[in-house]
């Protein structure tokens, strides 16, 4: 008997072998924030998303792939949320240097499960290569779109307390690591608000053009 999915269109095909494939990442991304990576396994991410292990095998050959997958897909939105931020050219670098704190502090990009699929990964990026060269170049690239911007507000700050703009953004980003660390381990204590104000200061200290009040 005809399988009745292969007589669809090939865009509705497409479109529920992506709804599949979404749906299990976001149950591993579920999975690691309940017990981290040792949890996952292909059997117990197909039945927590309510599928079949055929199914999950189709999409995912090995665990690896599949937490690769989760990585980069979580890796993907916080790339095109701070993008989108400091690359909007038609506003002023003072205000996208804001609007880039803070879409790194709220959710989507902040939602609790998906910190803890970062700081997953960070533990064990020291002992897997592929995971390290992932994040070195997020650092990298996150690090100098930053510099780039603190240039374009002023390229010559008198108060730098011999701090590079480049040493500025990688202490803004370790910063921001560091929130997102606080979000996991201690929920509630430390507000949004309150993480995204604390980065403001710490900026507006060599750039007053930071000012909260600006």
């Amino acid at each position: 008997m005809d399988n009745p999915i292969d007589k669809q269109p090939k865009s509705v095909r497409t479109r529920q072998k992506l709804a599949t494939r979404q749906k299990l990442i976001d149950t591993t991304i579920e999975l690691i924030a309940q017990g981290g990576l040792a949890r996952v396994t292909l059997p117990r991410v197909a039945e927590s998303a309510g599928l079949s292990r055929g199914i999950c095998n189709y999409h995912f050959h090995t665990k690896e792939l599949l937490l690769l997958d989760t990585f980069m897909t979580v890796y993907r939105e916080h790339e095109t949320a701070w993008k989108k931020a400091l690359y909007d050219r038609d506003t002023p670098a003072p205000h996208r240097l804001k609007e880039f704190i803070r879409v790194l502090l709220v959710p989507p990009v902040a939602d609790t499960n998906k910190v803890a699929v970062w700081m997953a990964f960070w533990g064990e990026a020291a002992g897997r290569r592929s995971y390290l060269d992932l994040y070195t170049a997020r650092d990298k690239d996150f690090e100098k779109a930053v510099a780039r911007v603190l240039c374009e507000i002023d390229p010559t700050p008198s108060h730098m307390n011999a701090m590079s703009p480049e040493d500025i953004a990688v202490a803004l980003t370790g910063m921001i690591d560091g929130f997102w660390v606080q979000y996991l381990i201690a929920p509630g204590r430390l507000s949004p608000e309150h993480a995204i104000s604390a980065c403001i200061a710490y900026l507006s200290h060599f750039y007053p053009q930071m000012s909260p009040d600006i």
